[in-house]
């Protein structure tokens, strides 16, 4: 089957679009902060990444949620080769 949008890739986020990976629930009990961080994560590059975690706090969220493995995101990342910006902007 044919994809019906194309990816877009290089193109700034919007304050809109950014606000949206704030809304994300779970169906599996993972914690919600930890399941939109790492959606933010492994879909944004890193400008639109560092203000995703800006409006993050911002609105109260916690970056130390873990997943169901009791693991939080920076520790997931320690583990990436190529994440030490991700890791500095979660600090």
């Amino acid at each position: 089957m044919k994809r019906d949008k194309k990816r877009i890739e290089g193109e700034p986020w919007s304050a809109e679009q950014l606000q949206l990976y704030l809304d994300f629930n779970t169906y599996d009990g993972t914690d919600r902060d930890f399941h939109c961080l790492y959606r933010a994560y492994t879909r944004m590059d890193e400008t639109a990444f560092l203000q995703f975690v800006a409006l993050f706090k911002s609105e109260g969220r916690n970056l130390a949620a873990t997943n169901p493995d009791g693991h939080t995101l920076a520790a997931l990342l320690a583990n990436h080769a190529q994440s030490e910006f991700y890791l500095g902007a979660l600090a």
